[in-house]
């Protein structure tokens, strides 16, 4: 589990980024709504930052609420500017996050020319081959590298072995399939926009989802079949979209969120067979 840090001077180390001083002299604590607002980070990924220790548990408050404060703001901000310029995983960034931010250590030296580039280019190219036909089982190391045009070896610099770049796929959709609907949420008007009519919100989170659905539907196969690791990330998984779904709907948003999920899937599903799939199925 991540520590709260302690407060940094801002100063920028030779090979790191710059992380920013808390503002002001004392500790301001602030509402999840407010975090979010400050940070750009959606409530559901920081619920699932914390899941995976990248994030200290935030502080309760009187009234049974918790509270947020300006290291956690500079934690989020420094996870995003790991993964979108620098290419760690989450994983890696759970290593390096604490000296980071308490100035005990420099940051990761930048892989390649452009900083994050063939790490991002290979979970493109992996979520591509397998998301198609006949999917994970048949695609190769080798195709993937090719895909994403870099060398077989240059994989392995990033990701320890094919499971790892799928984990690292499965990831990545759901991070931007949590941002992608906030995004739209506020869009729409806000919460305000979605409470009154679930359906409407099914509808918006399965046209985000539906790209993502060979992938979790993977995942899912996986896990039914007993497989542990793929389990607890499925479980990771649901609880995270649920939360994002559920957020705009209810104070209590897995349950709501899960409702959402149900239809939503149900749709996209409906969608993939096509209008007619009564019909064709009973004059087969």
């Amino acid at each position: 589990m991540a520590r709260r840090p302690q407060p940094a001077d801002g100063r920028q180390s030779p090979s790191g980024p710059r992380v920013p001083p808390a503002a002001g002299g004392g500790l301001t604590t602030f509402s999840l709504g407010r975090l979010v607002a400050l940070s750009g980070v959606p409530a559901s990924t920081v619920h699932n930052y914390r899941r995976l220790g990248l994030l200290p548990n935030p502080e309760p408050t009187a009234q049974g609420r918790f509270s947020y404060s300006d290291s956690d703001v500079r934690a989020l901000r420094l996870i995003r500017e790991l993964r979108d310029e620098r290419g760690l995983s989450l994983g890696q960034i759970r290593e390096v996050l604490p000296g980071l931010l308490e100035g005990r250590q420099p940051a990761p030296p930048v892989i390649g020319e452009c900083s994050g580039e063939p790490q991002k280019r290979l979970i493109e190219a992996a979520f591509r081959l397998f998301s198609e036909p006949p999917g994970y089982a048949a695609v190769s190391v080798s195709e993937i590298a090719a895909v994403a045009g870099v060398a077989k070896g240059s994989v392995y610099r990033h990701f320890s072995s094919k499971e790892a770049l799928f984990t690292a796929v499965v990831e990545n959709l759901c991070e931007e399939t949590a941002q992608r609907f906030a995004a739209t949420v506020a869009e729409l008007g806000g919460p305000e926009g979605l409470a009154a009519d679930p359906s409407r919100s099914a509808l918006v989170f399965g046209r985000l989802i539906a790209r993502a659905m060979p992938i979790l539907l993977e995942l899912g196969a996986r896990a039914a079949r007993g497989d542990q690791p793929s389990q607890l990330l499925a479980a990771r998984v649901l609880r995270t979209l649920a939360e994002a779904a559920g957020e705009p709907l209810s104070d209590n948003p897995i349950p709501a969120g899960l409702q959402v999920i149900q239809t939503a899937f149900a749709t996209v599903l409906q969608w993939a067979v096509g209008p007619d799939w009564v019909r064709r199925d009973h004059s087969a």
